[in-house]
């Protein structure tokens, strides 16, 4: 099975009883459940629990610097990346008998709020946005 719709589809009490028998014996579900409860415990690994009063709560694993404690400059970085994933295209020189065209693709660092002494600093922007 390719896509996931056997899981979505399914009663969560079926999923929830499937689990704790892969929990005690992981042979005795469908290898395609059995892949998909590894990934499961696999991403539970990745994030830490934290109590909140009402119960445990999820929350992402956050790692910062002092250099990325600043959220809008990760803002910043977040969206030049986005920028180069969009229109770096414009700004590809491709063709080595012409310049290409200006169309404006507004990915200098000035555009961004940085300056070419930020080049060397490392941000966080995936961490803390997601």
């Amino acid at each position: 099975m390719k896509d996931f719709s056997y899981i979505t589809h399914s009663d969560p009490a079926y999923i929830e009883n499937l689990y704790q028998e892969f929990l005690k014996n992981p042979e005795s579900v469908d290898p395609d459940f059995r892949k998909f409860f590894e990934g499961f415990d696999f991403a539970m690994s990745q994030v830490k629990t934290a109590s909140n009063g009402n119960g445990a709560v999820m929350q992402p694993v956050e790692i910062q610097t002092q250099e990325s404690s600043d959220w809008k400059r990760e803002i910043s970085a977040y969206r030049m990346i986005l920028g180069y994933r969009n229109k770096g295209h414009l700004i590809a020189d491709t063709n080595p008998i012409r310049k290409r065209k200006d169309r404006g693709a507004n990915l200098d660092l000035s555009f961004f709020g940085f300056t070419e002494a930020d080049l060397d600093k490392n941000f966080q922007a995936g961490t803390l946005i997601g």
